[in-house]
């Protein structure tokens, strides 16, 4: 279930049972079952989510409608040379409405745990401003049957109210202490003390915070706070014996509490307008009790029980469906070529120009297809064109489709995993050789699935160079002898800057400035053989040497970390324009995630040096110490060429 979706079905089920239990109230109960039956509503809050934890969900069905779907043109599968394709280049995007919601509602349950340690400051102030007065009150808490009693403090203005875990204490404003009404309000909090309200309110007052965006949820927090109070008065006036002077003591602590700061405790006054006069009118007036009141109860309960039932099965079930963001975390196939690329192409048999709406992957017949992420089966089934396709509902409005398959291991309304496999390679429907058609779809719209970002379409993927797809130049680490130092690397991939040639006339200069321009590159090896080294190269590895040395590590000369992600920097575009070539090494700390730190180059021609030093996208497997944790190692260094191709 989306976000946006769980605060409605809250909001929704919040009013209705704020609605029901306020109908059922108005048969005027008693305090003491008014306050059971709201304590009753707060828990229903939470009963749709508790019961998800136990029933089991609903199957989820997600209807995608498949609509035109086009004719796929052959496909030629034929053995060519290729390149490998890199990681997709990370991009920056706006966050969904299910990202916004999430946001904004732990922000607001950072807000409530601010107010919440506010207010705390202020009642340990309030606190400590307090003086304690030894005024006798063993017989009232023995009254109330406590068989400890509490101490009595002094506070100079507020509402009296009750505090403390271990060292319990009644705090009164010295207003009724001076003017009469003390032993009401003393009484009022033992009685507190004796129902176990200390504990009880913090308990009940939680739902709204938790639930804070719901208008409903405090409205329910306000009728826990009203009947609490109603039901102590109740109490107290049994013990007192005098209705009349209970009545005055409450209001004289209204008046000396107003506009009194806000405390995370049960204050004898509550501050919510138009309680002091539901309070008194509670006390003064006698009121008759409905009858039947335990049939009203039990049929409330038999129409709530069924309801939360189906929203915790709702919310199980949905749990289980895509969310609103789609994260891709496996590949579609293991290995594959790309034979034909995304966009517009000239049809083989009509030669009119026509949107290819997706790509194809050309594996062996048979080779399962994977999952890329969450997500649920809308579509199983044998379709003109794309053969035996299944559509993959993966949330936030996108859809996958995986055609040309020659089986299908899912069907319609299967739940999948990441890794899931959903069928296999094949040719069921117009095509000349096995292959996968993939197809990414979002509002309706194709999307080109090579630019989505994080899908892996295959782990060992090459790009036809027929296939129309933009491949980069093959990496390809130069040949030079170790660099001696603490550690030395492999050369990195050449830049694949050099651009393809802007007309067929131009072909043939293209290619011998860039049989010149490797030639050329070759020259570099002498450099790598004795680099220039500043004097910060110097002491940098120097220090390099030393620090490594005290932290236990004797790292070997010809030592080089495991690469697991290539970098990829940028050529200048001063280098790219003048033609010219570079050799650089730099040198980096190697962090325990394996990211590359603290950057230092040195370059044959200064122009490569902040290219070369910022490393784009270089990552390597972690150094592990004696004890088997990742450890830093000091002043590694990596060769990268500049040679344009």
């Amino acid at each position: 279930m989306s976000p946006l979706g769980l605060v409605l079905l809250v909001l929704g089920w919040s009013a209705a049972v704020w609605a029901g239990t306020s109908l059922i109230c108005r048969k005027q109960p008693s305090p003491k079952v008014a306050q059971a039956i709201w304590r009753g509503a707060a828990l229903a809050l939470l009963a749709p989510f508790a019961a998800a934890l136990f029933v089991p969900g609903f199957s989820v069905e997600v209807d995608v409608p498949l609509g035109e779907l086009p004719l796929l043109e052959p496909v030629m599968i034929t053995p060519q040379d290729g390149v490998a394709m890199p990681a997709p280049a990370a991009g920056i995007e706006l966050p969904d409405i299910g990202t916004l919601i999430i946001w904004t509602i732990c922000a607001g349950w950072a807000v409530r745990f601010l107010l919440w340690g506010i207010s705390q400051v202020r009642l340990q102030r309030l606190k400590a401003r307090a003086m304690r007065t030894h005024r006798p009150i063993g017989h009232w808490a023995e009254a109330v049957g406590l068989s400890r009693t509490p101490r009595v403090f002094v506070i100079p203005r507020g509402a009296p109210f009750l505090a403390g875990v271990l060292k319990r204490a009644i705090y009164v404003p010295a207003a009724l202490i001076r003017g009469g009404g003390a032993s009401e309000v003393i009484v009022h909090e033992l009685v507190h003390l004796k129902r176990g309200d200390l504990i009880a309110r913090p308990l009940e007052r939680i739902v709204a915070d938790f639930f804070w965006f719901s208008p409903f949820a405090w409205w329910i927090r306000g009728q826990l706070d009203f009947w609490r109070e109603a039901v102590v008065d109740e109490e107290t006036v049994e013990l007192t014996g005098d209705r009349i002077a209970y009545a005055r003591t409450l209001t004289s602590a209204a008046r000396a509490s107003r506009d009194e700061a806000v405390l995370p405790v049960a204050a004898f006054i509550l501050r919510k307008k138009g309680t002091l006069k539901m309070r008194l009118n509670e006390l003064l007036t006698e009121k008759p009790r409905p009858r039947r009141m335990g049939l009203v109860l039990a049929a409330a309960l038999m129409c709530a029980a069924p309801l939360a039932l189906a929203q915790g099965m709702l919310i199980k079930g949905a749990a289980a469906g895509p969310g609103m963001t789609v994260t891709y975390s496996h590949a579609v196939l293991d290995k594959a070529r790309l034979t034909s690329a995304f966009g517009m192409r000239k049809h083989p048999t009509t030669g009119e120009m026509k949107l290819h709406s997706g790509i194809d992957l050309a594996a062996p017949e048979g080779t399962p297809v994977y999952a890329p992420t969450d997500g649920v089966v809308t579509v199983a089934e044998m379709t003109k064109g794309y053969g035996n396709l299944v559509q993959l509902m993966a949330g936030g409005e996108t859809v996958l489709r995986f055609g040309q398959l020659s089986s299908m291991d899912v069907k319609a309304g299967d739940v999948v995993k990441p890794g899931d496999v959903i069928g296999k390679v094949g040719q069921s429907g117009i095509a000349t050789g096995p292959h996968l058609h993939f197809e990414t779809v979002r509002n309706g719209d194709y999307f080109d699935p090579q630019a989505e970002e994080g899908l892996v379409l295959a782990d060992d993927l090459t790009i036809l160079a027929t296939s129309g797809a933009k491949a980069p130049v093959p990496p390809a680490p130069p040949e030079a002898p170790p660099i001696s130092g603490p550690a030395a690397a492999p050369l990195a991939p050449e830049a694949p800057l050099a651009p393809e040639p802007a007309s067929l006339e131009k072909t043939a200069d293209f290619i011998k400035e860039a049989e010149a321009a490797q030639a050329a590159c070759k020259k570099l090896d002498a450099w790598f053989r004795q680099p220039e080294e500043t004097e910060d190269w110097a002491r940098r590895k120097a220090e390099a040497e030393e620090e490594n040395k005290q932290a236990g590590l004797l790292m070997d000369a010809s030592w080089v970390p495991e690469t697991t992600s290539y970098p990829m920097p940028v050529y200048p575009a001063e280098a790219a324009s003048a033609g010219k070539i570079g050799a650089c090494l730099v040198m980096f700390d190697l962090g325990v995630d394996g990211k590359p730190k603290n950057t230092l180059a040195t370059c044959s021609d200064p122009v490569f040096a902040s290219s070369a030093a910022a490393l784009p996208g270089a990552a390597f497997k972690p150094v592990t110490g004696p004890d088997g944790q990742p450890v830093e190692v000091k002043g590694v260094t990596y060769p990268l060429s500049y040679c344009m191709s």
